[in-house]
């Protein structure tokens, strides 16, 4: 049997089996082994419905075909659309002639077929074209399961109808039969290409030709991100969304779009890395947006995602607008928003944590990628709008912090939260609460001021009301009235531009009713910073003016000279007694003129603290300053006295210190400015080196204040004079030293060094007590450590005097040796006169050469008197001079009585021969054989027990010593016998000393 296969759009004509049917104007266009497809160029063809079987048998049964005779024809099909343009309007299968609307039914069916693996053959039935049909479809993907039920509901119209439908109703719109069938014949192309049935079919109008599907089978978050990155580049470059969205060759209408983007960011934040699901979703009507700019959290656009796609899974469609905090946010919004976050979590690893909102007119829109708001964010943002508001007179709609911009009632939120976070020390950051703008609220405050316990409360109360209620209130109440919204906003924005400039919540803040009068609303106290910074303006406007300011602003608030000085007075005596309370101010006239009878000269500290007390005083009393001032310089102006203390807290500022001194010039204009930053020459500090060295080797203590050129400085300040000179002889430096600020340290007496200090090593010390007054604000070292081991603050002042008085010719000293303290005891050995001019004689010579030595007395048993004393510093040397040898006291030394006293001093012996016996040859060695004996001593009844037995000068029997300087020498105390040379017996002290 021969089957011939013909396709004629001049129509299907009946036969007698076995007539030959043929027609002069067929055209062939692809002849294949199964599938012929004609076109006849005739335009006047009726309509055919019925199938051809010229090529079998009469009788045969209904022919039908294969999934792959289906499949090949379909790709024929395929490929002769995309070639011409237009469908064929019969195609031969199996060498059977179908026309396309009973082609269409064996395309769906074989498509379901397939997609349930039957492998039967279809059989042919007869299905009359459709009608005409107005197509409506927009762009976009079917999944499988969308055009495998639009198969199914194609061969059920077919079925119900007889006839192939016209259109198809379908979630992208109506898809007329043509495109039906075009869309199918590419389904079993996929299948045939790629083993399969395709995961998504691309739809597009009828003249869209040729259409490219894509083989993914799977839409990932990565591919939504991608393509959301894409959507905002265009959005922001055309100002407009792209009708249709291409997706790794899948296209989707904005709806679609949206519905993935809200997928995806959750998966995203739920750390799901599964595919997505392509639910294809109608676009929706228009809404209306009433969006108000603002910034929405983490936790608020997930959870808007969230509305959206239950809003999507229960209507189908995508939702005109979104309600949120900040309003309804319109469907076009919505995709850019998220196709915002998208972009941010590609660009920087994680979804934002804030996201802007704006109208849709706001194009582009730039989101910040802050991952916190911090208290300083805050605060700075305080400043701006406090600014903002007292130049403008208004608050600003809205509020931009660090690029994330909330709404007025939002910032009071945050504005009250960090005010409380700052009082309780907590960095953390701050959470955003998005809050509703209040309603309006009637204000009955009345003006005054809030304390700092007061505001504090009134911020946890704002907390607690919009933690309650979402929004901010109207009004709050306080101690003072209600206090109106605008007004808490403004008053929290001066609290923590209060805090920015001094480092510290304010103690009160000013209250004043909501009106254009009352602002800018300026707080009538003031801290000590804020009246030192002045200070500082005024000094600085004196001096380059040659003239006061008459009048003088200060955080805002403008006052005349006479309130200044009562301000800069008051601050002054509050630096002084450490009080860091707010100063008010007070009311007070421009005071008169008097008669200045000023000398230039210093005012110490103590005379200005006194000074400041008077003067503020005075103008409590009396509503204005004194004209003139009474010092121990003189009569002193007002205009003087206002420079000094405005130059007394600009030194305070640099040294966080009040001077000690401040130098005063009569008023004129030739004396301004007037340098409180004092400098000497090196020759002056030596000249003062060596003053202080002959004071206390003359005085035995060391001066409270010292004068360098006629400038008393204290001993803190002194010390880093003595060693900045010293590093700069040592570096040839002569240029001049500027006085610096000292605290004066305690000194440790109990703290002893000995040894040498060659040069090298003391100039290494003066930079390190010069670093340690820098590091620990200027207070001085109470001790340093060094090469000879700890020196103590009084002895560091001491030996750089030392070396300051050695140095000549152009050269400090090689080194300069420290001794331990000294202190000198004496038997009664000749008279009064003698022993004690002795002793002076012998700690003059000592302090001269550097030690710190003591006269501690003279008499029997001073000797055990000075170790018994506790202000004799343990590791001090004590020196007993002896007029003779007592066998008693030497061997008592070992004693432990003694050695209890003597704790960890040094005794060092001096016998002065005549009139004491040498004890190193003792005249007794003729009555006792050669042996170096020391007997008792005459008057020795305290001792009731001595180791040895000898004989005395008269050869009688007595217990005693024998070779008494060996026996100190064992026991560890040095020891030295002299005729009473002074200078010799100092050499051995000061050798002693110093090991």
């Amino acid at each position: 049997m021969c089957f011939m296969a013909l396709v004629s759009l001049n129509g299907i004509y009946a036969a007698e089996d076995g007539q030959n049917l043929t027609s002069n104007i067929n055209t062939t266009i692809i002849d294949t082994t199964n599938t012929t497809i004609t076109q006849s160029t005739s335009d006047n063809n009726p309509e055919h419905n019925d199938y051809q079987t010229n090529n079998y048998a009469a009788g045969e049964g209904t022919p039908s075909f294969t999934n792959q005779q289906i499949t090949q024809a379909a790709i024929d099909v395929e490929k002769f659309l995309e070639g011409n343009k237009y469908l064929p309007e019969y195609i031969t299968i199996n060498g059977i002639k179908v026309n396309q609307a009973t082609f269409l039914q064996l395309l769906t069916q074989t498509t379901l077929k397939i997609n349930n693996t039957n492998t039967t053959t279809t059989p042919l039935i007869n299905v009359n074209q459709p009608g005409t049909g107005t197509e409506t479809t927009t762009p976009g993907t079917l999944t499988k399961n969308e055009y495998l039920q639009l198969a199914q509901n194609i061969l059920t119209y077919i079925n119900t109808n007889k006839k192939a439908p016209a259109t198809m109703n379908t979630v992208l719109g109506n898809i007329k039969f043509e495109s039906l069938l075009y869309m199918y014949s590419r389904a079993l192309n996929m299948h045939k290409t790629y083993g399969a049935l395709p995961t998504f079919l691309a739809i597009r109008p009828w003249n869209n030709i040729p259409i490219t599907d894509t083989n993914k089978k799977t839409i990932t978050t990565q591919d939504i991100t991608n393509t959301a990155t894409e959507v905002k580049n265009f959005l922001e470059y055309h100002k407009k969304l792209p009708e249709y969205i291409t997706i790794n060759g899948i296209v989707v209408n904005q709806a679609t779009f949206l519905q993935l983007l809200t997928q995806t960011t959750l998966k995203i934040n739920n750390n799901d890395n599964t595919p997505l699901n392509l639910t294809n979703t109608k676009t929706p009507t228009t809404g209306i947006e009433t969006t108000t700019p603002g910034t929405l959290t983490k936790n608020e656009y997930l959870q808007l995602a969230q509305n959206i796609l239950t809003y999507i899974n229960t209507n189908k469609k995508a939702p005109a607008t979104m309600n949120t905090v900040l309003g309804n946010i319109k469907f076009q919004s919505l995709l850019y928003l998220y196709s915002r976050a998208l972009n941010m979590e590609k660009t920087y690893g994680a979804l934002p944590t804030f996201l802007a909102v704006r109208p849709w007119n706001n194009i582009p829109i730039t989101d910040t990628n802050k991952k916190t708001i911090t208290t300083q964010d805050i605060t700075n943002t305080a400043t701006e709008v406090k600014n903002f508001l007292e130049y403008h007179k208004y608050l600003p709609e809205y509020i931009t912090i660090n690029g994330i911009v909330v709404n007025q009632a939002t910032f009071l939120q945050l504005l009250t939260q960090t005010t409380l976070k700052i009082n309780n020390n907590d960095n953390t950051p701050l959470n955003l609460t998005n809050t509703k703008t209040p309603t309006t609220g009637t204000e009955t405050t009345t003006p005054g001021t809030l304390t700092k316990n007061e505001y504090l409360q009134l911020a946890q109360n704002i907390q607690t009301f919009i933690e309650n209620n979402g929004q901010a209130p109207g009004t709050i109440t306080s101690s003072l009235g209600n206090i109106k919204f605008q007004s808490a906003l403004y008053m929290y924005c001066r609290v923590l531009n209060n805090y920015r400039d001094n480092g510290v919540l304010p103690l009160l803040v000013t209250v004043r009713p909501w009106s254009t009068s009352n602002i800018p609303i300026r707080d009538e106290f003031f801290t000590i910073q804020q009246i030192t910074k002045t200070a500082i303006e005024v000094k600085t406007f004196l001096e380059g003016n040659k003239y006061l300011p008459e009048y003088i602003t200060i955080n805002g608030v403008v006052m005349n000279q006479s309130q200044f000085i009562y301000l800069i007075t008051t601050a002054t005596i509050h630096i002084n007694t450490g009080d860091t309370s707010l100063i008010s101010l007070i009311n007070a006239n421009k005071p008169g003129t008097g008669s200045e009878t000023i000398a230039g000269g210093i005012i110490l500290q103590n005379e200005y603290i006194t000074l400041a007390k008077n003067i503020k005083n005075y103008i409590e009393n009396n509503k204005k300053a004194p004209s003139l001032v009474s010092t121990s310089l003189g009569q002193m102006s007002y205009q003087a006295t206002l420079y000094m203390y405005c130059r007394i807290l600009n030194q305070y500022n640099s040294f966080k210190d009040l001077p000690s001194m401040v130098n005063v010039k009569p008023w004129k204009m030739s004396n301004i400015p007037i340098y409180d930053t004092i400098s000497f020459t090196i020759s002056q500090i030596t000249q003062s080196a060596v003053d202080v060295k002959n004071f206390v080797v003359g005085n035995a203590y060391y001066p409270e204040l010292i004068t360098v050129n006629g400038v008393l400085v204290n001993q803190a300040q002194f010390l880093q004079l003595l060693t900045t000179a010293t590093i700069k002889l040592n570096n040839k430096d002569n240029t001049v030293i500027y006085l610096q600020n000292g605290i004066v340290p305690s000194s440790d007496r109990n703290v002893i060094a000995a040894g040498t200090l060659v040069l090298s090593k003391y100039v290494e010390l003066a930079g390190n007590i010069n670093t340690y007054f820098i590091n620990h604000e200027q207070e001085g070292p109470s001790k340093m450590s060094s090469s000879v081991g700890e020196i103590n603050f009084l002895m560091l002042l001491y030996t750089y005097c030392r070396v300051l008085s050695s140095y000549q010719n152009n050269t400090l000293p090689v080194s300069v040796v420290l001794y331990k303290p000294v202190y000198i005891t004496s038997d009664n050995i000749y008279d009064s006169a003698t022993d004690q001019n002795r002793m002076k004689t012998l700690v003059s010579i000592l302090r001269n050469a550097g030690a710190d030595a003591y006269g501690y007395g003279i008499g029997p048993d001073t000797q055990n008197a000075v170790l018994r004393n506790s202000s004799v510093q343990q590791g001090a040397l004590v020196v007993d001079i002896y007029g003779g040898a007592c066998a008693g006291t030497i061997y008592a030394m070992i004693g432990s009585y003694y050695q209890g006293i003597k704790g960890a001093r040094e005794v060092y012996s001096i016998w002065i021969s005549p009139p004491a016996w040498n004890i190193t040859d003792l005249p007794t060695k003729a009555t006792n054989c050669g042996v170096n004996f020391l007997p008792r001593a005459r008057d020795d009844t305290f001792s009731k027990y001595l180791p040895d037995w000898g004989y005395n000068l008269k050869g009688e029997a007595t217990d005693g010593l024998k070779n008494p300087d060996l026996f100190l020498n064992s026991h560890g105390f040095n020891f030295l016998v002299t005729i009473g040379d002074l200078q010799y017996m100092a050499a051995k002290i000061l050798f002693e000393a110093k090991s």
